[in-house]
């Protein structure tokens, strides 16, 4: 298995931006995975995920303007494990887009991140590169340390002008002024923070607002048969939002700006599939921007009415109706030559019937599931 410095872990939909620094790293002699760049066409690619995850000695989790994918979470939780008995570096990255307060998991909120919203500068990607590699290069970009000045108590800075003023018996009375001065002044602006923060913000001491909702939802949906097992060939839409996508990797996602959610944030989702009967699923949006939902077709059933006559026309009772192509029941007409067959088939399917009587040959014929104008003709022998 090769081995990669880092795994870029990301939102399908911050793909460009996320390839640029890709780029970057891969210029300055780093092994990047990437799932464009490393899964093979024509291999399960959960299989090559994990595959990455392993070979990774470090992973960037990349938060955009629309929050983590789907697929992020597990990434990262993977990483999160081998971190604490690997020492793995986990670094949250911050892309252009990404909201003032990003909504971090719990996990990420313990980790130091690279901040990229002002753009990808060489000072934050150089960051980034630091966090990898471990070593600091020269371009990094750092944190400037406030002067020693500007970080000390009132009092430090007077012994400190005592200490340059020692010697000086006739400044002793002006020392003394300039430090009460200086306590004074301190205190004044405590008291004016005081009261612009219970002006502009009454709980500013108090419990912390709740947090925002996403102002972009991003419903990842996956459609799978009545066994649990994922189709292909299904068409997914919703109650609210823009019209569904298929991804690559085989879900529907659909986009729900917040101003599309219905008032108590429930959405209703539908799947159809043409060899499946179709069903749906009620979703509460709430704190997750990329929540996911599954949608279990159901198996197919239809009903199949007709009539069963003689050359004259006339109605036939009695005879046996049965599905030729497939298993079902078997139905006998009534006295108008009516039936009603159940069949395991979908709406329009193309199935043939046959209708058998004691002294009459045998008859074929094909109808279409759902409807009720299957017509057999019966003839005597």
């Amino acid at each position: 298995m090769d081995d990669f410095d880092v795994f870029l872990s990301h939102n399908s939909r911050d793909k460009p931006v996320v390839e640029q620094i890709g780029k970057w790293l891969g210029d300055r002699g780093l092994r990047v995975w990437l799932d464009a760049w490393q899964l093979r066409p024509g291999f399960p690619w959960q299989e090559g995920l994990e595959a990455g995850v392993q070979a990774s000695r470090a992973v960037a989790v990349l938060v955009g303007a629309v929050g983590l994918g789907a697929w992020q979470e597990p990434e990262m939780r993977a990483f999160i494990a081998r971190s604490r008995s690997e020492q793995i570096p986990v670094i949250p990255v911050l892309l252009p887009g990404c909201p003032d307060s990003p909504q971090l998991t719990l996990f990420l909120k313990a980790y130091t991140w690279v901040d990229l919203r002002p753009g990808l500068t060489d000072g934050g990607l150089a960051r980034l590169l630091w966090g990898i590699t471990g070593t600091r290069p020269q371009a990094a970009e750092t944190v400037v340390a406030a002067p020693r000045e500007n970080r000390t108590l009132p009092g430090e800075r007077v012994a400190g002008l005592e200490r340059a003023g020692s010697g000086s018996a006739g400044r002793s009375g002006n020392r003394t002024k300039r430090r009460a001065l200086l306590w004074s002044i301190g205190l004044s602006i405590l008291g004016i923070v005081a009261t612009l923060g219970a002006w502009f913000r009454p709980n500013l001491f108090g419990p912390p607002p709740p947090p925002l909702k996403p102002t972009l939802y991003a419903v990842r949906v996956q459609v799978v048969d009545p066994q649990g097992h994922p189709v292909t060939g299904s068409s997914v839409r919703a109650s609210a939002g823009n019209e569904p996508h298929l991804l690559p990797d085989g879900w529907w996602q659909v986009e729900i700006p917040a101003a599309k959610v219905p008032a108590g944030g429930r959405i209703k989702l539908w799947a159809v599939h043409v060899d499946w009967e179709g069903s749906s699923a009620v979703l509460s949006l709430g704190m997750d921007p990329n929540p996911q939902v599954e949608i279990r077709l159901k198996e197919p059933e239809s009903w199949l009415r007709g009539r069963v006559v003689d050359g004259s026309g006339r109605a036939l009772l009695g005879i046996r109706v049965s599905r030729q192509d497939g298993p079902s029941g078997v139905v006998i007409t009534d006295a108008e030559g009516r039936f009603a067959l159940k069949l395991a088939v979908p709406p329009g399917a193309h199935v043939r019937v046959g209708a058998e009587r004691a002294g009459s040959q045998t008859v074929d014929t094909y109808c279409y599931a759902g409807r009720d104008s299957c017509s057999v003709v019966l003839e005597r022998r």
